[in-house]
């Protein structure tokens, strides 16, 4: 498309599950709406490639014990537990009340969940949880977002596939349409009466990753552009994904075999949970406490480390296979490994961002017109996502928010036209030897991410890393900034930057931020790092200040 004057009530940036449950929610509220996706929807994305796991406090129970006592505010607990009470109780409490209702919804669209034999659902023991929390949906999460495309067919609302929103236009304050670029086509621009980012984490920034490895944070740089507030960029999760006859497998992570019992060991034959956590229940244990547990045994030397299931009975492979078999086992087997008879090796990988804009109850952020939800909003896991937390998550929020997008659209009136920029221009074409040059440095800053901001960090790699990535960031800009891919990379860049100061100004270990330099937990540090408006036009400044004695 080319034209610039498309204009609807909400526009949607982003098309995994947060972003078609904010367009349906618009949609249904009575808002003309327009989905814009860098990728094809519901193809691309991190949301089809998971596990397609809830938690929600049914207190149905476990295959085993049903039901089992559960609450909204024992979600909650866990939920500020695993983060490390650096969550927005508010939030928390207000994602962890809809839960059930964000299942139940689900169901209407069209998905449907493991159930035992008495009609309720079978709820996994997934990590960090005190009790079976997780409801896990056949399929996965490819067969959730299935129908969920299905829904937003069946509704008026227009899907832009392999368009890239590139930076939001405000006027008086507030956001009232965004300038996009085509993959086919030139730059143009559309307007709207409210904005939904959800465009996904930034896990594209790391050379191993479990989910798309196009996530590259543009739906939070496109917040941070405008002015919104940020928080918890020092903050990355980590999970294991699988490796075959030496394949990395982009798919599920812990909580699919964890939950229902699987064990870790290293090279050995050692149960690595007994050996580390010998007086804690496994489904207590943290994801962030048994990715050091991992990172440990293979710098120890003591890898590879297997993910052993050859204990599961017939009635959990039933479950199991029913729920999950073809978004996981049939994967792993299309791979060469049984996972009844064999072991599966794990490692780590980067699994999602826990930074974000700052939003209220309602998907608002800072900025008058612009709702956030999914990955591109924060506030929710803080310093540690509860396993089974993220997909509810971005249920939740993106029916919050695609709800009061709708009506800050009905309270506000249309832009006066379509807003143009003069200097809004952008080519998505490289001769070879820049697209080689490209390559290679973002290949360069991913290596470097990986090095820098993985599991364990500590501050002279910090201080170096970002020194590197500013470098690169100039290299990288050197070849054209009015060029798509080159302003994509500079902004992978300054937001790696971001996330390196970040985590040196944090001085202690915190959920999932390990410093070997300052491993001890320090509660003068019991908040968000927010990242307030650009001091400089460049990189912004952490509003938070250094703690004080």
């Amino acid at each position: 498309m080319t034209e610039n004057n498309h204009s609807r009530d909400v526009m949607v940036i982003g098309g995994g599950l947060a972003g078609l449950c904010a367009a349906i929610s618009a949609s249904d509220r009575g808002a003309s709406v327009i989905l814009v996706n860098k990728g094809v929807t519901g193809e691309a994305g991190s949301s089809p490639k998971s596990a397609g796991i809830l938690a929600a406090s049914f207190g149905h129970g476990d295959l085993s014990n049903r039901p089992w006592p559960d609450s909204a505010a024992g979600h909650a607990a866990d939920t500020i537990a695993v983060g490390h009470d650096l969550s927005d109780p508010e939030l928390v409490r207000h994602i962890c009340e809809q839960a059930t209702g964000a299942v139940r919804w689900l169901e209407t669209m069209g998905v449907t969940f493991s159930q035992a034999a008495d009609g309720g659902y079978v709820q996994l023991n997934a990590p960090g949880n005190s009790c079976p929390r997780a409801c896990s949906a056949i399929g996965g999460g490819g067969a959730i977002i299935t129908q969920m495309m299905a829904q937003t067919e069946s509704r008026d609302i227009t899907i832009l596939n392999q368009v890239s929103a590139i930076e939001l236009i405000q006027d008086s304050g507030r956001v009232t349409g965004c300038h996009l670029q085509g993959a086919a086509a030139g730059p143009f621009t559309m307007t709207c009466r409210a904005v939904v980012l959800a465009a996904g984490g930034a896990t594209g920034l790391f050379p191993t990753v479990s989910g798309d490895p196009t996530n590259m944070g543009a739906g939070l740089m496109l917040g941070i552009g405008a002015g919104a507030k940020a928080g918890n960029l020092e903050f990355i999760e980590f999970t294991l994904i699988y490796r075959v006859k030496g394949e990395l497998l982009r798919i599920a992570g812990l909580a699919p075999f964890m939950s229902r019992g699987g064990r870790l060991t290293n090279e050995k034959g050692n149960d690595l949970l007994t050996l580390h956590f010998p007086d804690q229940p496994t489904p207590q244990i943290s994801r962030a406490a048994l990715l050091r547990m991992v990172q440990t045994e293979i710098t120890s030397g003591h890898g590879p480390v297997y993910l052993d299931c050859r204990h599961f009975t017939t009635a959990i492979w039933d479950e199991f296979t029913a729920s999950q078999g073809p978004g996981i086992l049939e994967k792993i087997a299309s791979a060469g490994c049984d996972c009844r008879q064999d072991l599966l090796e794990v490692v780590p990988a980067a699994h999602s961002v826990l930074a974000g804009l700052v939003i209220d109850q309602d998907g608002q952020t800072t900025i008058s017109g612009l709702f956030a939800a999914g990955e591109n909003a924060t506030g929710i896991h803080g310093a540690g996502r509860l396993s089974g937390n993220g997909l509810t998550s971005c249920v939740v929020t993106g029916r919050s928010a695609g709800q009061s997008a709708a009506d800050f659209a009905a309270r506000h009136p249309a832009p006066s036209g379509p807003a143009t920029s003069a200097d809004f221009t952008r080519s998505n074409d490289l001769s070879a030897d820049r697209a080689d040059r490209l390559a290679e440095l973002v290949s360069r800053l991913r290596a470097l991410a990986g090095d820098s901001l993985g599991i364990v960090r500590n501050d002279l790699d910090l201080a170096l890393a970002y020194e590197k990535f500013a470098t690169l960031q100039d290299a990288i800009a050197a070849l054209g900034t009015d060029n798509h891919p080159v302003h994509e990379a500079c902004q992978m860049a300054r937001l790696a930057m971001m996330m390196v100061e970040a985590a040196r100004r944090r001085t202690e270990s915190r959920g999932v931020q390990f410093r070997s330099d300052h491993q001890g937990l320090d509660q003068r540090w019991t908040r968000a790092q927010i990242l307030g408006e650009a001091s400089s036009g460049k990189d912004g400044a952490l509003s938070s200040p250094k703690p004080q004695p």
